[in-house]
Order: C-alpha cells, then sequence, then structure tokens
C-alpha cells in the first residue's frame, strides 16, 4: 500500500466529519440570523407603535441599549451553543 493512500484512508472520515458540522453550522447560523432578525423587527414595530411620551421615557431610563444587550446576550448565547454542538459532533467534547 502506498503511503499517500494509507494517509488519505486514515484522514478521510476526519474531513468529512468536519465537512459535515461545518454544512451543519452554516444552516443553523443562518436559522438563528433570521430568528434574531425577526425578534429584532417585531420589538422595532412594537416600540415604534408607542406613544411619543413613553418612548422618551423609555429611551430615557436606557431601553434601547437594554434591548440591544438582552439582543446582544441572546445571540452570543445561541451562537456558543451551536460551536459546542459542532464540537460534540465532531467528537471533540465530552459533555
Amino acid at each position: 500500500m502506498k503511503i499517500g493512500t494509507w494517509l488519505l484512508s486514515l484522514v478521510q472520515p476526519m474531513i468529512a466529519k468536519i465537512l459535515i458540522a461545518l454544512g451543519l453550522s452554516a444552516v443553523s447560523i443562518v436559522g438563528v440570523t433570521e430568528a434574531i432578525d425577526a425578534l429584532r423587527d417585531q420589538l422595532t414595530s412594537s416600540y415604534s407603535s408607542m406613544p411619543a411620551n413613553f418612548i422618551g421615557l423609555f429611551q430615557l431610563a436606557g431601553g434601547g441599549t437594554a434591548m440591544g444587550m438582552i439582543l446582544g446576550a441572546i445571540t452570543t448565547r445561541l451562537m456558543l451553543w451551536q460551536a459546542q454542538k459542532s464540537l460534540q459532533f465532531l467528537g471533540k467534547a465530552q459533555n
């Protein structure tokens, strides 16, 4: 057996797992991005339908910053969860 064939037979299953995990990650990331965008659009439309006095009070209290922080935290947690699941799929993490 040639050494190139032997090395390819060793590396091929690992390459296949990595490509599958990357494909699943890309699909999941697109899905999460769409869900977060839909949530942000819903918050924006609800926010713009409030009375002007309440919007001013909400902004003075830091409501816009808080909404950004909450959406950022949700997005970060989902992305970390997806990365952990990808590593488990590849067999690298033992949880």
